[in-house]
């Protein structure tokens, strides 16, 4: 039996590329601000925020990026991507609305917060490898994707699922939104603003 609910605040902090160390970083001076200065600083370890009016590019949100492409796919009919490895990455997408409602209560919970730092995405039931939401993509817009695999980056994680236990216990936030009604909401927004004639 898969007792596995994602990774925890107590997993070690292991840091494989300068994008991962700068992000370690900024995670570590936030925390000692609050610890040393007394400031309200609280750290969230985002897992893969997407949504509508996101800007992504070949190397920054993922899911956009493949979005676009099996929207170039339909429309177009021509599109021609590659995919890193074999694709079986996993990660969990929180869509950016059950981001925006964590900010706002947040605020309001400030004392509670300050000094922590919490794991913040979509959780298990939102998670998702590169091939499986190809699969998702070709399944709900009738499509065959024409893709091709390249190497794998040398620094990349197999697997990153956020258990999302400790922000629900201080704060009562858990995401919402389903990876399948933010997808197609993400597919909407690239249709209706034609971003996918750009990438």
């Amino acid at each position: 039996k898969n007792n596995f609910s994602g990774f925890t605040e107590k997993n070690k902090l292991d840091f494989k590329s300068p994008y991962a160390c700068s992000k370690g970083s900024a995670d570590q001076y936030v925390l000692d601000y609050s610890r040393v200065f007394n400031l309200n600083t609280i750290v969230f370890r985002h897992s893969s925020v997407y949504g509508g009016r996101q800007f992504f590019t070949y190397d920054q949100g993922w899911v956009g990026w493949f979005c676009a492409q099996a929207i170039k796919t339909k429309l177009l009919k021509k599109a021609k991507f590659s995919i890193t490895g074999n694709g079986k990455q996993v990660r969990d997408l929180v869509h950016i609305d059950d981001i925006t409602r964590l900010y706002k209560l947040s605020f309001k919970n400030f004392s509670k917060l300050k000094g922590k730092a919490y794991n913040i995405g979509g959780g298990f039931k939102n998670s998702l490898s590169v091939i499986e939401l190809l699969n998702y993509l070709q399944k709900k817009l009738n499509i065959k994707l024409n893709f091709y695999k390249i190497a794998n980056r040398p620094y990349d994680q197999k697997i990153f699922i956020s258990n999302n236990d400790k922000i629900y216990k201080d704060l009562k936030w858990k995401p919402k939104i389903s990876f399948k009604k933010g997808i197609n909401q993400m597919l909407d927004w690239i249709k209706l603003s034609k971003i996918y004639k750009n990438v």
